[in-house]
């Protein structure tokens, strides 16, 4: 498992608002690594962590090959909302 910290994503930009700031785990959000395309990610746990709010979401690559990021909400560029359970 590959494991993306902050410092190798691009944060979205100051002035592109983000759709849904409540990120709840299962939530899938689309995060943009320095090198490569955007993925989406299903959120998988949050903690405070040094005054803000950490998040880890892991992600599956073509390869089949699992991908770990730890990000903040600076980092993330889109929200989807988890899907409702149905019965």
């Amino acid at each position: 498992m590959k494991t993306i910290y902050p410092n190798e994503l691009i944060s979205r930009p100051e002035d592109a608002t983000l759709n849904k700031t409540d990120i709840r785990l299962g939530d899938v959000v689309y995060l943009q690594p320095k090198h490569g395309p955007q993925i989406a990610s299903t959120v998988i746990y949050s903690a405070p962590l040094f005054g803000c709010t950490t998040y880890t979401a892991d992600a599956a690559c073509k390869k089949g090959q699992l991908i770990r990021f730890r990000f903040r909400l600076k980092d993330v560029h889109h929200v989807a909302p988890r899907a409702e359970a149905r019965h």
